[in-house]
C-alpha cells in the first residue's frame, strides 16, 4: 500500500507520523497538537462518510467508484488505449491513468486498514524561553 501510493501519487518515501513528530521536536518546536484529524474531526464521529469512500471500489457503474473495481479498471484502461489509438487522447493517458489509479487503490486500501491518514494534524511552536 505504501509503495502504490508513493508511486502513484508522485511521493518521496512517507514515513509514520512518529518519525514527523519526533523531526518538529528534533528541530526545536514545542509540540501543541498532533492528532488524526481525518477521524476525529471530519470523519464518523461526527455523522460523516469515511474519506477514503470515495477511492473503494462499487459495481454501480454511476460513480467514479467503478474504475476501482477490476472489470472497471479494464475498462478504463482499454477505453483510453482507444482513444489514444483514434488520437482523441495523447499518447500515454492509458499509462498516467494506471499510475493514478495504483495511488488511489492504495490509499483507499490504506485508509480502510487504518495505516494511512491524509490528514495528520501537527501544531508546534519556538519554546518561549528560546525567542
Amino acid at each position: 500500500m505504501k509503495k502504490q501510493i508513493e508511486e502513484g501519487d508522485g511521493l518521496p518515501d512517507i514515513c509514520h507520523t512518529s518519525v514527523c513528530v519526533d523531526a518538529m521536536k528534533k528541530a526545536g518546536f514545542e509540540m501543541l497538537d498532533a492528532r488524526d484529524v481525518a477521524e476525529e474531526d471530519y470523519g464518523l464521529k461526527h455523522g460523516g462518510k469515511p474519506w477514503m469512500l470515495p477511492l473503494l471500489p462499487s459495481w454501480n457503474p454511476f460513480t467514479q467508484r467503478f474504475q476501482f473495481n477490476w472489470f472497471g479498471q479494464a475498462l478504463t484502461k482499454y477505453s483510453l488505449k482507444v482513444l489514444e489509438f483514434m488520437y482523441l487522447a495523447p499518447k500515454g493517458t492509458s499509462q498516467t491513468q494506471i499510475m493514478l489509479q495504483k495511488g488511489g487503490i492504495g490509499l483507499g486500501d490504506g485508509g480502510n486498514a487504518k495505516i494511512f491518514t491524509p490528514m495528520y494534524l501537527m501544531v508546534g511552536r519556538v519554546p518561549l524561553d528560546k525567542k
